[in-house]
């Protein structure tokens, strides 16, 4: 083949793509042609009679006038009874409408509905073993803290939860956030409705509010899976929608500050108040940007953690050196459905492969080693990725951090949490009894450093408290099982999504937040000839451990080997050796504060610096 030459439209950037193979590009370019006209002919249907008589089906003696559908799921070329069922050969009401099935995508009826053989079967096999369906890492954790199992590494599925107090508690407050929570009725996604299977993500209100078959407006059925359809579950727990929005979540009533622009009230009357929201966010950039199919619904494996399913980091769009390439003829069965849905036409690009599993991002266009574009799924606004920036590369020292460890603006904390059950509140169907949680505060903050052990040593995370609380079990009337009433000091590493330019040195080197000791004054003290630092807590200490409220250790104390600090395993505070590293390093920047100095710093200097210092230098440890 030739070499071809596009121009992209919107930048000033000639892309010239050399050496391929006529012959697979062709191959690729007939099948994606050939999917794609699957998709808009059959997709939905239940047989090709159903797709020739179409027009035929009696729904549409009443509802011919209905709107609002998309190409690939128009009533006129796949009929109505291919997502709804019902009989199609009756022109009466009551018969017609017999066993037709009003909401369909719920993940109880996908089978019969989106799930078909002739539609997206692999679709449903994918979702249905996805950590969206499963919530396995939170039925896990939960179990572990109420101490029904001795680890978080066993795989569980939500639906297949019972009666125990774990189960219970997941009940009572975690359960709607999974899709196989059945939707009864239409609604858009929001803090007060979730669940609804494939429907959560793919239908489209647009401007529609509550549909109505009187209205003759129908919700699109669609790729435009835009933040709100996100929002609804993922502004809970590590609240990763808030963050990325710059919304921090606060314990103020409604009442206070209505009309205030600063603040924010959800559908659920929680209060939320403007912090730093995410650079990407900024840019204009969806959740559906980054995150891949294989991630959100799934790539047919069972996940026991979120961690493990995840396919994208940073370094895919912001490498140390080359991107990771990869063409279409080498496109996984995935990734060319995602392609050929979308409509992209640069078939002869290169396009970006995340270093896990080497999976394409479809939205990615390669242009030379060293640049590359995204392509926005939903505003179709092209993004330079460019390489880490050059003070990234020639960092010495900081090899075992994350990026995220410096990129992160702040992260939600929540300390203080009482769980408990009580046995007399009446719930819906006559039941009684409901877990409940009660709070003593939010905050938002620069994220604590934790550390991750791997094969090759260490890697340092940031990390939230993931648990402060007493849980207790002695109400409940079920099995009960080791113990009724424990505290628990459980942090877990957390992708904040507040991601912005790099933090400074101060900030984790003088910041006894981000060492673990909690919030508080850390100062360099003169004792007895000698340099040492001082802590004092803003909080308390706690009855139970005798810890600061928001710490994860102690201050300047190392390790314990008999304590459980985390939920995740191989996930700990840091140890004392790096806390006094860390802090070494903290002293110097209480005198040395010049870029010049941290440069010096970041170029492995530090210890011949150390070697040359002054005598009026004195080190802590």
């Amino acid at each position: 083949m030739k070499d071809v030459e596009k121009k992209i439209s919107g930048d000033n950037e000639n892309f010239v793509f050399q050496n391929m193979n006529y012959y697979k590009v062709k191959k690729i370019i007939f099948f994606i042609g050939i999917f794609g006209l699957l998709v808009s002919c059959q997709s939905n249907n239940k047989t090709k009679s159903v797709i020739d008589n179409a027009n035929q089906e009696s729904c549409l003696i009443c509802h011919s006038r209905m709107t609002g559908f998309s190409k690939s799921h128009n009533p006129r070329i796949i009929g109505c009874s291919s997502c709804h069922l019902g009989d199609v050969h009756s022109d009466d009401k009551v018969t017609s409408h017999k066993n037709m099935i009003k909401v369909p995508g719920n993940l109880s009826n996908a089978s019969k509905t989106c799930g078909t053989t002739s539609c997206h079967k692999g679709e449903l096999s994918r979702i249905n073993n996805s950590l969206m369906s499963t919530n396995s890492g939170i039925v896990s954790i939960d179990k572990f803290a109420f101490g029904e199992v001795s680890h978080t590494d066993t795989f569980f599925n939500i639906k297949n939860i019972n009666g125990s107090a774990a189960d219970k508690h997941l009940k009572n407050l975690c359960f709607k956030c999974h899709l196989g929570y059945e939707k009864k009725h239409y609604s858009p996604v929001s803090q007060l409705s979730r669940g609804g299977g494939c429907l959560a993500c793919h239908l489209d209100y647009n401007s529609v509010d509550i549909p109505d078959i009187n209205d003759n407006i129908h919700p699109s059925l669609n790729l435009q899976v835009d933040d709100s359809k996100c929002f609804g579950c993922h502004s809970r727990s590590g609240r990763i929608s808030l963050n990325y929005e710059g919304w921090s979540e606060t314990l103020i009533h409604e009442n206070i500050v209505k009309n205030n622009k600063g603040y924010r009230i959800l559908d659920d009357k929680r209060v939320l108040a403007k912090n730093t929201e995410d650079i990407h966010y900024k840019a204009g950039m969806a959740c559906i940007d980054c995150h891949l199919s294989q991630e959100i619904m799934g790539d047919g494996r069972k996940y026991i953690h979120e961690s493990q399913a995840l396919k994208v980091q940073c370094i895919d769009c912001h490498p140390k050196k080359n991107f990771k390439s990869i063409a279409l003829q080498d496109f996984d069965s995935i990734s060319v459905m995602d392609y050929a849905l979308r409509s992209y036409n640069n078939s002869e690009s290169k396009f970006i492969a995340t270093a896990i599993d080497r999976i394409p991002m479809v939205n990615t266009i390669i242009v030379d080693s060293l640049k590359a574009y995204l392509k926005g799924k939903l505003n179709k606004k092209k993004y330079i990725l460019n390489n880490i920036s050059d003070k990234c590369n020639r960092d010495k020292v900081h090899k075992n951090l994350s990026c995220s460890m410096c990129h992160t603006s702040w992260a939600p904390t929540c300390i203080g949490c009482h769980t408990d059950y009580d046995p007399e509140i009446e719930l819906q169907g006559g039941h009684k009894g409901k877990w409940y949680e009660l709070v003593d505060d939010f905050g938002a903050s620069k994220p604590v450093m934790g550390m991750e052990k791997n094969d090759s040593g260490y890697i340092i995370k940031p990390a939230i408290p993931g648990m402060i609380m007493t849980l207790d079990k002695s109400k409940f009337a079920g099995k009960k099982i080791g113990w009724n009433k424990k505290f628990w000091r459980l942090f877990a590493p957390v992708s904040a999504h507040t991601v912005s330019s790099s933090r400074s040195c101060e900030s984790c080197h003088l910041n006894p937040q981000a060492l673990g000791y909690g919030s508080g004054k850390l100062e360099l003290i003169r004792s007895e000839g000698a340099f040492k630092w001082q802590f004092e807590s803003e909080y308390e200490n706690n009855k139970y451990d005798n810890l600061p409220q928001n710490s994860w250790i102690g201050f300047l104390e190392d390790i314990d080997s008999s304590l459980v600090y985390s939920a995740h395993k191989d996930f700990f505070p840091l140890n004392l050796d790096i806390q006094k590293r860390v802090l070494n390093t903290g002293a110097c920047l209480q005198c040395h504060k010049s870029k010049d100095f941290k440069n010096r710093l970041l170029k492995g200097e530090y210890h011949a610096m150390i070697k040359n210092k002054d005598k009026k230098c004195q080190m802590p440890f």
